[in-house]
């Protein structure tokens, strides 16, 4: 489910890319500016720059000598690893993913001293970033062409790449900025200096890894807000305290706040659910009422809606209700988040995308309000949630049975925990020791018109069951 790192066409020469990395010119080349920059030498074009990565499995450093041979004129190295081949331009640096990320840094800087109106949004969140950020920059294309990551390039490696995408002809950026080790969120906002920050929600996804408690995950996402420029605004989520607490950290920026709390400058007033079909929903901003029909199905997906508007008109100025209409019409389905898809008689939730405490609770919640006929569940794992992650998945076991699931499918691990407390309460359950049986279990059991949700944590590989489904849904069951 990686997405490949997208080529560019960014402008760069040795002095230049030495100076921004704090690197040593090694060697100067014949002078020239290259196009394009690329971590990948089976992406090597010829005059493009190729900077060599270490990875867990793969040391870009062995495939220096081949992205010269493909024509890269100026490489970026570690100490030590300089090409013999003296025929590109070879600027050394400490450490080359950072180098890479100093590079994105200065390309975006350069694109904002030739654009003075052009606008950086970045947003995080423990639930709902994704859909914020589709959201987000739908509503700024009524504005201005917008850039905006695509898949799950929200890392230290996919953020740069994103960036180097940047060209003069867009107004806006719309960035989403991931999580997984302190000091990740931090360091991406050290790259991007938004314009406007925005923190959809404060949660317990990959909480084992930061500390393990919400307060831990609260910390490395307000440092979003604490990077956010001189002039900027912080866009924060009303109804969440954690988030509201981590203002503080951006002094004398604009505050836009956004939920359903009275005192919200964008709020959500009121959602008339309209099952897999969306919602209609009543927003306030700026003392005017409008209603809108949202594309996206659930409850979160209305608060990620008023967070996204919020952050646009935060970059844009206002937007008129004809604007925002058309925006959400323009709104495209996005893989493996709620996804609403049909084969066989049997409607798939395809939210097997990721899965933290926020989200499942989220989906389950959006499957109770389902209009069409028997509700079920194939759920994976939850990772990475540290000490609460026992509790976190016994307590699903009532959302389950509140949203009126009739039969939960486990894909194995801390899974089979929701399972027993669901079944505790009334809901028919499988304990499948994987994705793959948990698909065969579910092809076996599914019946025409029901409909399913399938969510779990990306290692659990939910999405095989989501093919399965399309592939095999709707025999008769028992």
């Amino acid at each position: 489910m990686a997405t490949p790192i997208p080529g560019n066409r960014a402008a760069l020469d040795a002095r230049s890319v030495a100076a921004a990395t704090g690197g040593v010119l090694l060697r100067a080349g014949d002078g020239r500016v290259t196009r394009g920059v690329t971590t990948d030498s089976r992406a090597v074009t010829p005059g493009c720059a190729f900077v060599a990565l270490r990875g867990e499995r793969v040391d870009g450093h062995a495939f220096v000598d081949a992205a010269i041979g493909a024509g890269a004129a100026l490489v970026v190295v570690e100490p030590g690893r300089a090409p013999s081949d003296a025929r590109a331009a070879v600027v050394e640096v400490g450490d080359t993913l950072a180098a890479w990320g100093a590079i994105a840094r200065e390309h975006l800087r350069a694109w904002r001293r030739a654009s003075p109106d052009a606008r950086l949004v970045a947003i995080t969140g423990s639930a709902g970033k994704t859909t914020t950020k589709e959201l987000c920059a739908a509503l700024l294309r009524t504005a201005g062409e917008t850039l905006a990551t695509t898949g799950n390039l929200n890392n230290r490696i996919g953020v740069p790449a994103v960036l180097l995408q940047l060209e003069p002809r867009h107004r806006f950026a719309v960035i989403e900025v991931g999580m997984s080790v302190p000091g990740e969120i931090a360091d991406l906002a050290s790259l991007l200096e938004p314009d406007v920050g925005v923190v959809v929600n404060v949660g317990l996804a990959h909480a084992g890894g930061v500390g393990g408690s919400v307060d831990d995950v609260a910390r490395e996402k307000g440092a979003l807000f604490a990077a956010v420029r001189e002039g900027g605004t912080c866009v924060a989520n009303a109804d969440d305290r954690a988030v509201m607490g981590q203002l503080d950290r951006a002094p004398g920026r604009r505050r836009a706040r956004f939920g359903r709390e009275p005192g919200a400058e964008v709020r959500l007033v009121s959602r008339e659910p309209a099952g897999l079909e969306g919602s209609r929903v009543a927003v306030q901003r700026a003392g005017r009422p409008t209603t809108f029909t949202l594309p996206i199905p659930g409850d979160a997906a209305a608060v990620d809606f008023v967070a996204a508007l919020a952050a646009a008109e935060a970059a844009a100025g206002e937007l008129d209700d004809g604007r925002v209409t058309a925006a959400l019409r323009a709104v495209e389905p996005m893989a493996g988040r709620m996804q609403v898809r049909r084969a066989g008689g049997v409607t798939v939730l395809d939210d097997a995308y990721n899965a933290n405490p926020a989200s499942m609770r989220a989906a389950i919640a959006t499957l109770g309000e389902t209009r069409e006929g028997r509700r079920v569940a194939v759920l994976g794992e939850m990772k990475e949630l540290g000490p609460s992650a026992a509790h976190e998945h016994e307590t699903l076991g009532e959302a389950l049975a509140t949203a009126g699931v009739a039969l939960l499918i486990s894909c194995g691990g801390l899974a089979d925990a929701t399972a027993r407390a669901a079944k505790s309460r009334g809901v028919d359950v499988v304990l499948a020791g994987s994705a793959q049986e948990a698909a065969r279990v579910a092809i076996d059991r599914l019946r025409p018109g029901d409909v399913v949700l399938v969510k779990g944590s990306r290692s659990v590989g939910a999405e095989r069951v989501v093919e399965a489904l399309l592939g095999g849904a709707g025999r008769e069951g028992r």
